[in-house]
């Protein structure tokens, strides 16, 4: 019977087994999940968010075809937005049986510029006819995908996922399979146990008697001796007969009787080892090998128990709906308009295009990375180094570290980004360069750059990944209004202590007041090839807007540009005014008898106090550039 029960066990287990084999195996499902986008669109983009794109766990390998060019953009959602505009587009979301569908959103048809080369995005793939890439797009990130500029977007877009596949029988199945195993070794070691102690088929375990100890046998059989206890070994000397009535036992109550048929045991010979030792060890016993067989299938049973929870059911816990709270400061705010790494690709980029522009003096170039008092000093500059070699090049951009960089709070446009740049030349004074992107079409291009004052503290500001709020020209958060700020540090320069604004800035450490201001201009006047002639300043505002941004005091800093225009005019008739090099070239005359006027752009990065801050607290100027604008005949 218990043969039958170990062979039964033995074919549930081999049943149980090749069935959890299966479900890894031949029944196992899909390594991946895939989303194919089934419609066309006549929008020029396609955009697919991260909560789109995360409704699978996993890293998403995305495959999109057409006949042309092919482009995908990664970047933050307002970014992505931000560019889109009120273009037409079509929103991709996940569908019935995980089909890529498209919403339409209806907008202008206007052809769209190419995708690539933005400021903003994260990622960018191109290729002709198809692009394949993996990604892991968080929530917080959409791409954007295009064709052709101006054509239809690729129809063929495919999203894959892994598939960590859930066989939750594969540990049941496997383990009922090894115990179903176990168990059928043991009734079958149960049965041959039984089998062997009802003397059923033996193996030989001795040689056959010989005829001498056969009729030894024979003869104590007809003696009416007893058969020996044990069985006759081969090893056991052959039995001779013996005289039993002279060793026969006359005493009954004597020693125990000796069993005459086992041979005498002679004592060991001296030196002699003895009994067990110098014996070869023992295999196991049969006990043991059969303990060990059972045991295999138990502990492999054992250890899937420590599977993952993939292979058993009810492994997965349930997922339950949270709602996110913001765990920092950071996720209350605005996000900043730049990261640290775009700026890394924008300044960089900045600094070969202005490199190459300056050298061949191409304000096209320019115009990729430079705006406002940046560029309007280029292209002085490049308009006088044309007719004279004499003229030096501007300050070009920085080439070492960032020191400080400073992003605005901000989903809109514009969008200002503040930074302080160091030469690798350690020597050198280092530059603060305020880049804006008026629209989000539009690269970063740099309007000021100025060059921060020796001995002077920039004040504390937020880190990158915060960012700084920006303020308007009129607001009340300041000591003082910022649209009032430029033209009054420009009266300053001219009239020194007598302007009604002195006390607003402070003097100390101002060296741009030192090299330029009513000091500086009265020596002028008293300068001897001066003496024959007048000299005035007048200063004039800008086109260019400040820009500021808010700093931890709760104040601002502030960069701005004016003009200050030199007006040189004869003192008697006669007499000559000569030009400079520069002011002669943009003149078109060396000297004129009714007098030349200069027109120089400063720009001035300011360090305004907070409304609030204690008394005695001034305007600091932080940092000055002054370059050549103009110049003309007076009349």
């Amino acid at each position: 019977m218990r043969y039958i029960l170990a062979a039964v066990s033995l074919v549930i287990s081999l049943v149980l087994l090749g069935l959890g084999i299966g479900q890894r195996t031949f029944w196992a499902p899909p390594e991946t999940i895939v989303s194919q986008l089934e419609q066309s669109t006549d929008a020029q983009l396609i955009v697919i968010s991260g909560e789109t794109m995360d409704q699978h766990d996993g890293r998403q390998t995305v495959t999109i075809t057409d006949d042309g060019p092919v482009t995908a953009v990664v970047g933050r959602d307002h970014d992505v937005l931000g560019w889109v505009g009120d273009a037409e587009h079509a929103v991709a979301q996940l569908g019935e049986a995980d089909a890529l569908t498209l919403d339409e959103v209806s907008g202008a048809d206007d052809p769209l510029p190419s995708l690539l080369g933005s400021d903003m995005w994260i990622e960018e793939h191109e290729g002709d006819g198809r692009v394949q890439f993996a990604i892991d797009l968080p929530v917080g990130f959409s791409m954007a995908i295009q064709g052709e500029p101006g054509a239809a977007a690729p129809a063929d877009v495919r999203v894959e996922w892994p598939f960590d596949a859930k066989t939750p029988l594969f540990g049941p199945l496997i383990t009922a399979g090894l115990v179903f195993l176990a168990l059928a070794l043991v009734l079958f070691l149960l049965a041959l146990r039984r089998h062997r102690r009802s003397r059923g088929p033996q193996r030989r375990s001795h040689r056959e008697l010989s005829r001498a100890e056969r009729r030894a046998l024979a003869r104590d059989a007809r003696a009416g001796l007893p058969l020996p206890e044990r069985a006759v070994r081969p090893s056991d000397p052959a039995i001779e007969p013996t005289d039993r009535s002279a060793d026969a036992p006359t005493d009954r109550s004597a020693d125990a009787p000796v069993d005459e048929a086992a041979p005498a045991q002679e004592p060991p010979a001296e030196g002699a080892p003895e009994r067990g030792e110098g014996r070869a060890p023992r295999a196991a016993s049969p006990a043991r090998r059969r303990l060990g067989i059972v045991a295999l299938p138990a502990l492999a049973a054992i250890a899937l128990t420590g599977c993952g929870p993939q292979y058993w059911p009810g492994g997965e816990p349930s997922a339950t709906e949270t709602v996110p709270t913001p765990t920092s400061i950071e996720e209350t705010l605005p996000p900043v308009a730049l990261t640290e790494q775009q700026f890394s690709r924008v300044l960089e980029d900045t600094r070969e295009v202005v490199a190459q522009a300056d050298a061949d003096r191409d304000l096209g170039l320019a115009e990729r990375r430079t705006a406002g008092p940046v560029l309007d000093a280029r292209r002085t500059n490049y308009e006088v180094r044309g007719e004279s070699d004499e003229i030096e090049p501007l300050l070009g951009i920085p080439d070492g570290e960032v020191q400080l960089l400073l992003p605005q709070q901000t989903e809109t446009w514009p969008r200002t980004v503040m930074a302080v740049v160091a030469w690798e030349d350690s020597a050198r004074a280092q530059s603060t360069l305020v880049f804006r992107q008026t629209d989000a079409r539009e690269p970063y291009r740099l309007v000021y750059q100025a060059t921060l004052a020796s001995g002077v503290q920039v004040p504390a500001v937020a880190s990158p990944t915060i960012g700084a709020a920006s303020l308007p020209g009129d607001t009340p958060l300041l000591q003082r209004r910022p649209d009032e700020v430029t033209m009054a540090y420009a009266d300053v320069l001219i009239n020194g202590e007598d302007s009604e604004y002195a006390s607003w800035f402070q003097e100390e450490g101002d060296a741009l007041r030192e090299q330029i201001g009513k000091a500086w201009k009265d020596e002028q006047r008293a300068k001897p090839e001066y003496e024959l002639t007048d000299l005035e300043w007048f200063a004039d505002e800008d086109e260019q807007a400040p820009l500021m941004l808010v700093t931890n005091e709760g104040g601002a800093l502030l960069a701005t540009s004016f003009t200050e225009t030199q007006r040189t005019t004869p003192a008697e008739e006669g007499v000559e005014v000569e030009a400079q090099a520069g002011p002669a070239i943009l003149a078109g005359v060396e000297s004129s008898t009714r007098g030349i006027e200069q027109t120089y752009q400063i720009q001035v990065l300011f360090a305004v106090p907070p409304a609030d801050a204690p008394e005695g607290a001034q305007i600091q100027v932080v940092g000055f550039a002054q370059s050549l604008l103009d110049a003309r005949e007076v009349g």
